[in-house]
């Protein structure tokens, strides 16, 4: 008898712990018009609106300012922020799951140029950390590959959905490249060594380049390689190149103008603070990577790092924000107070607050659709009772994506409650 009770207490929790770590079903559609009242609307697009009403159905934002529609559901938010949904662009979130199991890892390939590979297929709707993540205002996403010259081919998915078909917005719209770097090492037989195999790389990369160029679709010969390089030349991809200093950012520019890619977007950090003239006289946007960073080298401030996001702004470059120390997902959720550190430093608050969404959805092609509070535009916004650029007060309450209510619980959440309610007792 002992041993069946045994049993069934075993099982039992086996049950309990399974549901406590699920992750929570997407979100039903919208079915009612919801307007949220008495907030403070930032629109991303150069308006701070404040106890403004904004409402939205079907999924769609219909109107700013105004009296609540009949029949709506009102969401009373005075003293509250509204924001438009975080861009987390640049990384590994949803292809990975548990780095140190290969079974969950989907994002790295044996072989450098890989841009037939689509990572719009492997993304995991079901990750765990998804939901962690979309509790700061992170509603989209960029998931791309680690490594690799030419590193594959990056939608971009919504935080919320049953498969990558639900959560796909825009598909298969930016190739990734990742520029090989100048070697400078002391040993001169290793540096040689290193920069011919990169002079190796770069023919390799203009050849194809070259090849897609004069591919023919019709012509009875398929190849993939070359069909996923060509949508470069007509302006339906975006080229993202990941550069380490201000010369290789040089001779992307070079490349890019050369080869006629019509959009380019370069990522690139602090180092390239000596040639911001040149980045702006090409008309290339800029990703500023790896703001919380040491100094790229030993001359330069502790503070340029954290500085760079407004030099690039001051330049007139159009800039965003990510989150790619090597494109790994766990601290993912910190996005905005990446932005919120750039304002610290000196960039304007609503600047910061565009790095992180119409910037982005600029770069990315989406912008018409997604990245600001304006009508017309997709109801992928967030209430948040604080500053959400602001660590300290930041606190989601509320979060819709294409309208639909997201739940905000996650395991991390469910931990804070579960041991909350212990201490509180004990105290």
């Amino acid at each position: 008898m002992k041993s069946k009770q045994y049993k069934y207490s075993v099982f039992a929790l086996f049950i309990s712990l399974a549901g406590f770590a699920q992750r929570p079903e997407p979100a039903p559609k919208q079915t009612s018009p919801i307007a949220i009242t008495g907030a403070t609307l930032h629109t991303a697009a150069g308006q701070v609106l404040p106890s403004t009403t904004l409402v939205f159905e079907n999924g769609v934002i219909t109107a700013i300012g105004g009296a609540v529609p009949q029949g709506a559901k009102v969401i009373e938010a005075t003293g509250s922020h509204v924001y438009p949904g975080f861009i987390l662009v640049n990384n590994s979130l949803g292809l990975v799951e548990i780095s140190s199991t290969k079974a969950t890892v989907d994002f790295t390939e044996s072989n450098g140029l890989v841009p037939e590979v689509r990572t719009l297929i492997a993304f995991n709707t079901d990750s765990h950390v998804i939901p962690t993540v979309r509790s700061n205002g992170v509603l989209l996403t960029q998931p791309v590959m680690e490594r690799g010259l030419l590193s594959g081919t990056s939608s971009i998915m919504q935080l919320d959905g049953w498969n990558w078909q639900d959560a796909v917005v825009r598909e298969d719209n930016v190739l990734h490249m990742n520029w090989p770097p100048i070697y400078r090492l002391t040993d001169e037989t290793r540096n040689k060594l290193l920069n011919e195999r990169r002079e190796n790389e770069l023919l390799e990369l203009k050849s194809l380049f070259q090849r897609a160029k004069a591919y023919e679709k019709n012509s009875g010969y398929k190849e993939f390689k070359l069909e996923s390089i060509q949508p470069l030349f007509t302006g339906e991809k975006i080229l993202f190149t990941s550069v380490s200093g201000p010369n290789e950012a040089l001779e992307v520019i070079k490349f890019s103008k050369d080869h006629g890619v019509k959009r380019t977007v370069l990522l690139g950090d602090a180092s390239l603070s000596s040639i911001l003239d040149e980045i702006k006289a090409s008309g290339f946007p800029l990703i500023v990577t790896n703001p919380h960073s040491l100094p790229h080298n030993a001359s330069a401030s502790p503070r340029l790092p954290y500085q760079f996001a407004k030099m690039v702004a001051d330049k007139g470059i159009l800039h965003g924000l990510d989150y790619s120390a090597r494109k790994d997902f766990s601290d993912s959720r910190n996005l905005p107070f990446l932005a919120g550190t750039t304002a610290a430093y000196g960039l304007d608050k609503e600047k910061a607050l565009q790095s992180i969404t119409l910037n982005l959805a600029k770069m990315l092609g989406i912008d018409k659709t997604h990245g600001s509070l304006e009508v017309g535009k997709s109801a992928t916004l967030f209430i948040s009772s604080g500053d959400a650029l602001d660590q300290l007060t930041n606190q989601v309450t509320n979060a819709f994506i294409d309208g639909r209510a997201i739940e905000l619980q996650n395991h991390q959440t469910r931990l804070y409650e579960r041991y909350k309610e212990k201490y509180d007792e004990n105290e």
